[in-house]
């Protein structure tokens, strides 16, 4: 099985795809690409045969380019999700001293989960690139004064010292990654199930509620809730929902009615969570 996710090598996204591998029975081939945009839409031509794509972050939230290309772009469906744990680490060339640190590079949000952590050790100088993968790579060829945040895979990939584990400012953070494909999953319950719609255009009062409210007339519980521009005309919106409900003709009889309140209806798919 080919499978694609962001790359370079070193990235979260490259640990999200090792751990989903490792739990499938086919062999997988990794595929690497340079965007989100570009895993989705090898997904969709059949260069790949599955993508595995950050959703949402919890410190930083949704990741919109993926959000937008599942629902506005494509027709492809979420088979499962997986979450990371994001452990950001200090890293340096072996041998480099912790005194002749001149500056700490790495993806602008890696620099921010961070900065409590580079401001008590002193590194006043930093500076963001594409990537906390890319920043291992420009550590790994500098001449010693770099330093670099980023995961522990990369350290492996480029050869550095970690020498500051798990320095973000907030233990707490991970991020949500989805495994997309062509296969359409069957609408169950007991499983996270994830769907997009646009309201009518008469901007009637109470739209929103109505809708809504017959996730509560069947007892399907909404875990997420999240509205994006509907991109072709200002004031009107999609609104993403992950919903979880215990019974399959519950389910099936709530997206039906649903269905029909609204202009426009994508469904995501019904999956579960890998450890």
């Amino acid at each position: 099985m080919k499978l694609g996710y962001l790359g370079p090598n070193g990235t979260f996204s490259e640990q999200a795809a090792m751990i989903y591998a490792n739990k499938q029975e086919d062999v997988c081939e990794y595929k690497i690409f340079s965007t989100i945009t570009d895993v989705i839409e090898a997904v969709t031509d059949g260069t790949v045969d599955e993508g595995i794509v950050p959703l949402e972050n919890s410190i930083e939230g949704t990741v919109t380019s993926t959000m937008d290309k599942l629902i506005f772009d494509v027709q492809l469906y979420i088979k499962c999700e997986l979450i990371l744990k994001v452990n950001q680490n200090l890293m340096v060339k072996k041998g480099t001293e912790l005194k002749n640190i001149k500056e700490v590079v790495s993806h602008m949000q890696g620099i921010a989960q961070c900065r409590k952590y580079l401001k008590d050790m002193g590194f006043t100088h930093t500076s963001t690139v594409s990537s906390t993968a890319e920043a291992a790579h420009i550590v790994a060829e500098s001449d010693g004064t770099l330093a670099a945040v980023a995961p522990e895979r990369a350290a492996e990939v480029y050869g550095l010292e970690i020498i500051g584990k798990n320095i973000a400012d907030d233990d707490t953070n991970s991020t949500r990654f989805v495994v997309i494909s062509k296969a359409e999953g069957k609408l169950q319950a007991n499983k996270k199930t994830s769907i997009a719609f646009t309201l009518d255009d008469d901007n009637s009062p109470g739209q929103l509620y109505r809708v809504l409210d017959i996730l509560n007339i069947y007892d399907i519980n909404m875990v997420k809730i999240e509205s994006r521009p509907a991109k072709h005309k200002l004031g009107t919106y999609v609104f993403y929902i992950d919903l979880v409900a215990d019974n399959d003709d519950d389910l099936n009889d709530a997206i039906k009615l649903l269905k029909r309140k609204v202009s426009f209806f994508k469904y995501l798919g019904s999956y579960l969570s890998i450890d």
